[in-house]
């Protein structure tokens, strides 16, 4: 039950994954559309094919097979417990956790384990027993993805930072998850030494059982993995203010990474005792915590009230007693959080999510039991017109090519970091903060959703369904007092362009507005500058616009040149999209566009059962039909090959069937499938690449 949707930015914020979606109905075994040339395309928003959009979460939680947890009453000898017998069945004691008188036990044959479990507590020496459940995960900086992480302008971030950086007193946060990605760039010099709890190997995907390393290697062995931990991390604390990548919510915080989801989800007996680590308490066999956590993140969970998880409700305590502040993510199932766990626990702060519009997500839980919300977003949506979806931007990596990346995910798990970062910014202001007044300051200064607004796409609520409402990180921290601010915003300045993107014919010419906004007291002049364009271009800056002059034999194709500012020993760029159009005075035309129907196998398209046809029509529209198509789900790829070399380059078209600008799987009997393309400007995306295999 996946707490998360997500969806990845490769290279520069520039493409999503596939989202799985259906279309109007057609007659069986057919699919049929449309492609169209977009002239005044930047050619870079091909989106990236390189998996499947998971599920937002299973409404089933399992268990490991034949393992119960079991608390037994004050008093009992456990050293004569290695063995329990329940209805007939004998359970062999794997090991004590890390609360008091409670022990883990494994049935030496299959077996119903809630029965045994039902059987145990009825033992007048034992207080309770339960499966042994799995769960799933579920300022303004010049870093240069700040401009895309709308969730923090959400929540009045900059205004916080003004405030507070938590660098006066850096908080440790504990992040409970899939371990982190330790060699990311934007985790450098935020990670303390942690620990793996995922007892099984067959779980852990590292080849082994626990052990002091919590790097992420992945939970989807073959495929693209989550990295869901480090996405967490990212918006608690990415290194900030760095001139690289994405922000952070609390620049001085350090990330405590404790590993508990591996490949089929993570353990309650494992997640009990790293809770009680992650707080500085002892656990067996494991090497004491030099760092306990002030601040314990759990984006994670299962569709099942705490009441039948005790050793969870225990292990929270422990944690909270020791002084932690632990926040959860309310879960993603648009159902009531009354029926979810840790997010129905009591001393937890439970975090529910919003979208860009400010209303509850369409998929956030909701109910009496949710404290705050935060912004989770939402992958499928693009509200704000920037061209990138609605979803958390944060810290990931591309199984295909090793590469640390940036991704945007949507959910309560990217919720609740939020909330936590915010904590750490409290906390670093004034040490002393505890859970019941950290809690109290966030409601009282939050601000309340409406009925309408936290009723969404969902059924209808009422404002207390959605708790407190928005946090206001800097409404939060004006409520807490304390300490004098940190150090005020430094002098920067942004660079922008109005049009960021250019299509022009060899032989003429443009001019380009350019928007210099400083900030910290930044005062000019800027210098301007501009490189990567080819021979045959020349630039010229003026009265803050740049003008394009092309030479009358420029070749045609797609060029990414860079516009860069320098002033007050600053440096500043942004990109620009040049496309040529062929110099021979006829627009381009559709006609003889191939249309490829890639029946997808997950990495390629199958060679026996994918289609290729070629589009009927001229000018910039054509349409295309398939027949007798196997059943199964399928990529619309669309290439005009414009130089006719039977070959993809730069200067041709290429586009894929999208859904609210995600790259989107059908089924046959999907008509309507409009396919818009655009000039190619590389060949390496992944469009380009499954055409060119199975063209082969």
């Amino acid at each position: 039950m996946s707490w998360t949707n997500r969806k990845w930015v490769f290279a520069g914020l520039l493409a999503a994954l596939l989202g799985a979606c259906t279309t109007p109905s057609a007659p069986p075994n057919t699919l049929s559309g449309s492609v169209r040339l977009n002239l005044g395309g930047s050619g870079l928003s091909l989106p990236v094919l390189s998996t499947l959009e998971r599920p937002t979460e299973s409404t089933e939680i399992g268990w490991v097979p034949g393992e119960v947890i079991v608390k037994f009453r004050p008093g009992v000898s456990l050293q004569r417990l290695e063995r329990l017998n329940a209805g007939g069945l004998e359970l062999q004691r794997v090991r004590r956790l890390a609360l008091e008188n409670v022990e883990l036990y494994r049935a030496s044959a299959s077996a119903s384990v809630e029965a045994v479990a039902r059987g145990l507590a009825a033992r007048a020496d034992v207080e309770w027993a339960q499966p042994n459940y799995l769960l799933r995960a579920t300022a303004t900086p010049n870093d240069p993805a700040y401009v895309a992480q709308w969730h923090y302008p959400a929540i009045n971030m900059a205004q916080a930072w003004d405030a507070e950086r938590g660098i006066s007193n850096p908080v440790t946060v504990a992040v409970i998850d899939t371990g982190v990605l330790v060699r990311h760039p934007d985790l450098q010099g935020k990670v303390l030494p942690g620990y793996d709890f995922i007892s099984d190997p067959r779980n852990s995907n590292d080849g082994d059982g626990r052990d002091p390393n919590a790097d992420d290697p992945g939970d989807a062995p073959g495929e693209q993995s989550s990295y869901h931990g480090s996405h967490v991390g990212g918006t608690v604390a990415a290194t900030t203010d760095n001139g690289a990548g994405v922000a952070g919510v609390s620049w001085g915080a350090r990330i405590l990474p404790v590993r508990v989801l591996g490949v089929q989800g993570g353990t309650v007996a494992d997640i009990a005792d790293s809770l009680v680590w992650a707080a500085g308490g002892a656990v067996q066999g494991v090497p004491a915590n030099p760092n306990p956590a002030q601040v314990i993140n759990m984006s994670l969970g299962g569709p099942r009230p705490c009441r039948d998880t005790p050793a969870y409700q225990e292990a929270i305590n422990v944690a909270v007693g020791r002084g932690s502040i632990v926040v959860v993510a309310a879960g993603n199932s648009n159902q009531d959080t009354a029926g979810f766990t840790p997010a129905s626990c009591s001393s937890v702060i439970t975090v529910g999510a919003t979208q860009f519009s400010g209303q509850r997500a369409r998929y956030s839980n909701f109910g009496k039991r949710i404290d705050l919300m935060a912004p989770g977003g939402d992958v499928r949506a693009d509200l704000n017109g920037d061209n990138y979806p609605d979803g958390v931007l944060s810290l990931g990596k591309n199984d295909q090519n090793g590469e640390f990346v940036y991704a945007f995910e949507n959910g309560t798990s990217m919720a609740a970091p939020h909330v936590a970062g915010v904590i750490a910014l409290m906390k670093s202001r004034d040490p002393s903060l505890n859970a019941a007044r950290a809690l109290d300051i966030l409601r009282r200064t939050a601000r309340p959703l409406t009925a309408a607004a936290c009723t969404g796409q969902g059924p209808a609520q009422t404002p207390s369904d959605c708790g407190a409402g928005l946090i206001d990180a800097a409404a939060a921290l004006q409520a807490l007092g304390g300490s004098s601010p940190g150090p005020g915003p430094q002098p920067d300045f942004s660079l922008s362009l109005n049009p960021n993107s250019l299509s022009l014919r060899p032989g003429s010419s443009a001019t380009v507005n350019l928007t210099v906004t400083g900030s910290g007291g930044f005062s000019g002049p800027v210098n301007f500058a501009l490189s990567g364009q080819p021979s045959g271009v020349v630039g010229t800056f003026a009265n803050g616009r740049l003008t394009l002059t092309t030479s009358p034999n420029l070749a045609a194709g797609s060029y990414a040149l860079i516009v860069q500012g320098q002033g007050g020993g600053l440096s500043r760029s942004a990109t620009l999209t040049l496309t040529v159009s062929s110099g021979s005075g006829s627009r381009p035309s559709v006609q003889g566009t191939f249309v490829l129907a890639c029946f997808y196998l997950g990495n390629d398209c199958d060679s026996v059962k994918s289609r290729i046809t070629q589009a009927v029509g001229s000018g910039t529209l054509a349409s295309y039909g398939f027949t007798e198509l196997a059943v199964g789900e399928y990529l619309m790829i669309a290439w005009k090959d414009s130089d006719g070399n039977e070959d993809i380059n730069d200067g041709d078209f290429l586009g894929v069937y999208t859904q609210n600008g995600n790259a989107a799987l059908v089924r046959p009997g999907s008509r309507n499938l409009d396919i818009p393309m655009e000039m190619v400007v590389s060949t390496n995306s992944d469009a380009a690449r499954r055409l060119k295999t199975f063209l082969r």
